[in-house]
């Protein structure tokens, strides 16, 4: 029976994965691990930055790893502690690679399209980092060397892997309560919730996303977990409709009016020009053609997974 380690399991995308993975391997054992304890006791709960409770999670064999977890950061985190983002990311990853020199068969790496920051070139190529300049934030830099880690590791130990490129996931999951988080949850907030006249935009709002429904990346990680064509191999996963930030607040208005939870009349003035606190990118367009290869079936359309989110959130805080 295959063991199966999910760290950041019943996290914004860790949960999702967790679900398609049980649900496309019912007989393995998934060890889930989060830092938040757990009513029903199913989940390990400590945190991946203490090597010795890292070291209990391998008490027995592992035979795959799925390394889902990741600091939470937003706008303050970055100014006030841009050193822990990165140290805290690496660290947790180096802890796990210390425990599967043995048993283990494959780790599951997800990283970020922020590796592409210092890449010009569109759509961004996975080899185009190869030889481009390091990232420039601390989140983007940690996912770098967390890469480079992990391609080390494996030639040392033979330890097989698939590295995936995540852009611009959406998922119902994170939270909505307070500024600061991913642009479509602010979004939310600010329009469904808040009802803001002036909804205030990084930049010049014609910045340019791949949204990619959470469902999709988690079917996908489970669905190839196994395939010996993702093998060593590090592959973008992303939405194949690629829109700006305006497209993204036009859409959750429509969305929002259709569902009667906006009145009619509802369209606040938009407000360009407020600094971002990361390292914006006027455009991040991957290239899919690594992933298509596989057989892929396609990602939810740009308005589907807007509707989907919308409904899930509403359902959440009914």
């Amino acid at each position: 029976m295959r063991r199966i380690l999910i760290t950041g399991s019943e996290g914004n995308i860790g949960a999702y994965i967790t679900e398609s993975v049980r649900r496309l391997f019912p007989n393995a054992e998934i060890v889930r691990v989060s830092r938040k304890p757990n009513t029903n006791g199913e989940v390990r709960v400590g945190d991946l930055l203490d090597p010795s409770f890292v070291k209990t999670l391998f008490d027995k064999p592992i035979d795959i790893v799925i390394h889902a977890a990741a600091p939470i950061y937003n706008a303050t985190v970055y100014k006030e502690n841009p050193y822990g983002v990165f140290h805290d990311d690496v660290q947790c990853f180096s802890n796990i690679l210390e425990n599967c020199k043995t048993n283990v068969k494959k780790i599951i790496y997800l990283s970020s399209a922020t590796v592409y920051e210092s890449v010009e070139e569109l759509p961004f190529r996975e080899e185009s980092t190869d030889n481009a300049a390091a990232p420039r934030s601390p989140y983007g830099f940690a996912k770098f060397v967390n890469e480079r880690a992990l391609k080390a590791f494996s030639e040392q130990h033979g330890v097989d892997y698939t590295i995936w490129r995540l852009f611009n996931i959406v998922s119902p999951r994170e939270d909505h309560s307070k500024p600061g988080a991913h642009v479509y949850v602010d979004f939310y907030r600010k329009l469904f919730v808040e009802r803001v006249p002036v909804l205030d935009i990084f930049g010049d709002g014609k910045q340019v996303r791949s949204f990619t429904w959470v469902g999709d990346v988690a079917d996908t990680i489970a669905q190839y977990l196994e395939d010996e064509r993702t093998s060593k191999q590090t592959i973008n996963l992303a939405g194949e409709e690629p829109h700006s930030l305006i497209e993204l607040k036009d859409v959750l208005l429509k969305i929002g009016k259709e569902k009667n939870l906006l009145p009619a009349e509802y369209n606040p003035d938009v407000k360009t020009g407020e600094a971002f606190f990361g390292v914006e990118a006027p455009k991040r367009i991957p290239s899919l053609e690594k992933l298509n290869a596989l057989g892929w079936n396609g990602a939810t359309s740009f308005e589907s997974c807007f509707e989907t989110f919308v409904t899930d959130k509403q359902h959440a805080h009914a």
